[in-house]
């Protein structure tokens, strides 16, 4: 008698560029509850800050992280980056070239207004419709409400906090990021 084989079904890629540690901790978390809810999509996590300082660099680095996916598998169909949105507001002509050229490569970014610790506030009970003005108060506002909460955090660290309810909360008031969880399975 032969034992029979289980047929595992293929996991969808797609790409996810982060602007640094933290947003690859919470994309980390995003497929560990992906996998949870055994939705069979894969996410390619791409830390984009490493040697990138602004949103225009760290888009042609995920379009360099692209064409090498291309070239050695096939690159996902689906693209995505998220960035801060504060990192915009320096620059705006760098910032505009990094919309075009995202678009030609069909990229679609989540801006974080205006930053990471904003976003992930907004995942919090009671705070989804909070909406800090600049960065430092997004911290303070952030600590007041996670007062452990500290730069850079892992997936694990984040799960302690953050469940799919939050990350759905936080879906309701973000346009960019619902469309994003509805594309990997997350959301309807």
């Amino acid at each position: 008698m032969t034992a029979r084989r289980s047929i595992i079904a293929p996991r969808r890629p797609v790409f996810v560029g982060c602007e640094g540690e933290s947003e690859t901790g919470y994309i980390g978390l995003l497929q560990d509850l992906l996998n949870a809810a055994g939705v069979p999509v894969h996410l390619i996590i791409e830390n984009l800050g490493l040697g990138a300082g602004d949103p225009l660099s760290r888009i042609e680095m995920a379009v360099r992280k692209i064409e090498h996916l291309r070239r050695t598998r096939t690159a996902p169909a689906d693209r995505f980056v998220f960035l801060d949105q504060d990192q915009a507001q320096r620059d705006l002509a760098r910032a505009e070239a990094a919309r075009r050229l995202a678009k030609s490569h069909t990229i679609a970014i989540i801006w974080q207004r205006p930053c990471f610790e904003a976003l992930i506030l907004r995942h919090l009970p009671l705070c989804a419709a909070r909406r800090p003005p600049d960065t430092v108060e997004a911290n303070r506002a952030l600590r007041r409400e996670w007062p452990e909460y500290q730069k850079p955090m892992t997936r694990m660290e984040l799960a302690h906090r953050i469940d799919l309810a939050g990350v759905l909360r936080a879906a309701d008031v973000e346009d960019e990021l619902r469309a994003f969880l509805h594309c990997i399975g997350l959301s309807q």
